[in-house]
């Protein structure tokens, strides 16, 4: 009697189960990967880009990665919020701020400043490509060991 032979099908059916199993984890590892990443990009283009002699700037910056491993993310810390939280004055630095002007008491006072605003470093929109490439590299390195997996290796 003729029949198909299944056991290399179940043993494929088995390991693809037990690496969706193992999937949650090993997505919020590459995750957790890509956030640090995209942190040393960010820190890299502070660095280019303010003079952030002290780490100041930088070390307001932390990694996110979501509740779910879904998603990474480089943001301000949330510690406090106001004018001069450091959420706030990274967004002043990274989008610019307007300038206040003067207080008009001073009879015979002549602003030296003759710009409305001051322009924005935008050290998050330069390393968006860098980080972008680097988690590209990550992504496809964390795809070729889930083939090697189901390969059997």
């Amino acid at each position: 009697m003729q029949s198909i032979d299944t056991s290399s099908l179940e043993k494929f059916s088995d390991d693809l189960n037990k690496l969706l199993d193992e999937s949650p984890q090993k997505r919020r590892e590459l995750h957790e990967q890509i956030a640090q990443a995209a942190k040393e990009e960010v820190d890299t283009q502070i660095a280019a880009s303010v003079n952030d002699a002290g780490g100041r700037i930088q070390g307001w910056q932390e990694t996110h990665v979501g509740s779910g491993g879904g998603y990474a993310a480089v943001r301000a810390t949330d510690s406090s919020s106001g004018a001069n939280s450091p959420g706030a004055v990274t967004n002043y630095l990274e989008n610019g701020h307007k300038i206040r002007g003067p207080s008009g008491h001073a009879k015979h006072y002549k602003p030296n400043i003759k710009v409305p605003r001051v322009e924005g470093r935008g050290f998050y929109l330069a390393a968006q490509s860098a980080a972008e490439a680097r988690a590209i590299t990550l992504a496809e390195h964390f795809a070729d060991e889930i083939a090697e997996k189901l390969e059997g290796g």
